[in-house]
């Protein structure tokens, strides 16, 4: 093997990091909306509130990683149930929750459940 062989070799390895790197700065890192939900009468909650917020979610490309469910207690105060829904961005997260079809959708969900909800930014693959 020549020196041009070794180099061109080196210089092949260098431009494939350099451009997977690039494609990982302009990928937006996922985020997760985490719903805290205390729910006082759980068969209208599951029939009423869910199937139109479920809605909501998969029209902004939600997805649900967690669907309500009691947590298992670890340490502290736990939640009645927990959701996390994963989306593209913060942006699309936060977004997600303005529209009126969001606000609509809560007006019911607020008879039947009270509501924590905080997004966060995933971690960078």
């Amino acid at each position: 093997m020549n020196y041009r062989t070794i180099l061109k070799g080196v210089g092949g390895v260098v431009a494939l990091q350099f451009f997977a790197m690039s494609a990982l700065a302009q990928q937006k890192t996922a985020a997760y909306a985490i719903i805290e939900l205390d729910v006082r009468q759980p068969e209208a909650f599951s029939k009423e509130f869910f199937p139109l917020v479920a809605t909501v979610f998969a029209n902004a490309s939600g997805t649900f990683v967690v669907k309500p469910s009691a947590p298992t207690p670890v340490d502290g105060v736990e939640p009645k149930r927990v959701a996390i829904i994963r989306f593209e961005s913060v942006e699309k997260a936060t977004a997600t929750f303005a529209p009126a079809a969001y606000r609509d959708a809560r007006k019911v969900g607020d008879q039947y459940a009270s509501f924590r909800i905080f997004v966060v930014e995933g971690a960078t693959p």
